[in-house]
């Protein structure tokens, strides 16, 4: 059974992690907008465990940033695609790594946003660059 904190507004808080989940690369460096992105959200202090973890070539592995998750007793971990596009990492991949954490860990609640290419904000992303070397 999931223990919940019940806050003084009457809220219930489960202990959430997250893991930004891209595909990793060969490249040195290549990591750093998702390491920067997780750790940008960490700061703002509402997730208690962020992790940054990747899917080919390089670590944290995502198996690595699950198995951070759950030795710090979280009840959920919300998982963001750091995809541009749905390919086989976001239509079978991360769908599978969910299936068998699940069943490795049966009591923690699992969830996947959509990929972030599919966010409407992503078009406002794409104008400030063109903007910028537009003008």
């Amino acid at each position: 059974m999931i223990k919940k904190s019940v806050l003084l507004d009457g809220e219930v808080s489960v202990k959430t992690a997250i893991i930004i989940l891209g595909h990793g690369s060969l490249c040195k460096g290549a990591d750093t907008a998702a390491k920067r992105i997780a750790a940008e959200i960490e700061k703002i202090g509402k997730y208690e465990i962020v992790q940054h973890a990747f899917l080919r070539y390089t670590g944290p592995t995502a198996d690595e940033a699950l198995e951070r998750c759950i030795q710090q007793n979280v009840e959920k971990i919300v998982i963001v695609p750091f995809f541009l596009q749905s390919g086989t990492h976001v239509a079978k991949d991360i769908p599978d790594f969910v299936v068998k954490a699940t069943k490795l860990y049966p009591s923690i609640a699992f969830d996947v946003t959509e990929f972030i290419g599919t966010h409407l904000m992503l078009k406002e992303i794409v104008l400030d660059l063109i903007n910028e070397k537009a003008s």
